[in-house]
């Protein structure tokens, strides 16, 4: 049976709060956790793959050598797009696939850290991923880089940031935000040394956004599954009914 890949660049940005969603969806396809730091482990065939969701993580982008793993998953990353297989990129996973198909990451000259609100384009409207976004919900932002250029091709699908939060080319959906991200996982994150001068460089309070995680917990949460949720049953679940 064709699996789903979860790309994840390091344990402290998992799936989260998608887990329930991936698990509750297993009858479309089970689901694979991939450390994309170990690159043997990415596969070179995409012949029994359902598709892709390429979490977020604390590397950079701009520079698509930093990491000895970079090339291989942006070699994945164009070859899925192309053999139009199914993707879905967070924060850094969308990066990541700008880059891998010639869009531009640049690095912020600060922080975006915080809920903000995200609306749809006119293009959303019927997309099966987007069409569905509650126009107004407040995910959370929390990244250094973002993507200043899209790939030729790829169409704005959701506005509301600095930078354009939600796009897709092709096969692969993108969002700078983190849908997967319930106040726990924040939590978890604000206690890591490395985020301490990035709060202070966007003049975020760690206490206050916590709080304001817990208050948004309830709406913000399943808003993030359900994008999810329709990635997989109307995308993945076509794709693998035409194959």
């Amino acid at each position: 049976m064709p699996e789903l890949l979860v790309l994840q660049h390091t344990p402290a940005a998992g799936p989260s709060a998608f887990i329930e969603v991936l698990d509750a969806r297993r009858s479309i396809a089970p689901w694979r956790l991939i450390e994309v730091t170990e690159p043997d482990d990415l596969p070179e065939d995409l012949t029994d793959l359902a598709g892709i969701v390429v979490m977020g993580g604390t590397m950079s982008a701009t520079d698509p050598e930093a990491e000895t793993w970079m090339p291989r998953e942006l070699e994945l990353l164009r070859a899925a797009v192309d053999a139009e297989l199914p993707v879905l990129g967070v924060c850094l996973g969308a990066q990541m696939l700008a880059a891998a198909h010639g869009g531009r990451v640049e690095r912020r000259s600060s922080p975006e850290i915080a809920y903000l609100p995200v609306t749809r384009t006119a293009e959303a409207s019927g997309d099966p991923v987007f069409g569905g976004w509650q126009d107004g919900a407040a995910p959370l932002f929390l990244h250094e880089d973002e993507v200043v250029e899209l790939p030729d091709g790829a169409v704005p699908m959701l506005s509301g940031s600095e930078a354009t939060p939600g796009w897709r080319l092709g096969s692969a959906w993108a969002v700078q935000f983190h849908p997967e991200v319930d106040a726990e996982q924040l939590e978890s994150w604000l206690e890591l040394d490395a985020l301490t001068p990035l709060l202070e460089r966007a003049g975020v309070d760690g206490g206050k956004l916590a709080e304001e995680a817990r208050t948004r917990d309830r709406s913000i949460v399943p808003i993030g599954r359900a994008l999810l949720g329709r990635f997989l049953d109307a995308v993945v679940r076509p794709h693998l009914q035409e194959d």
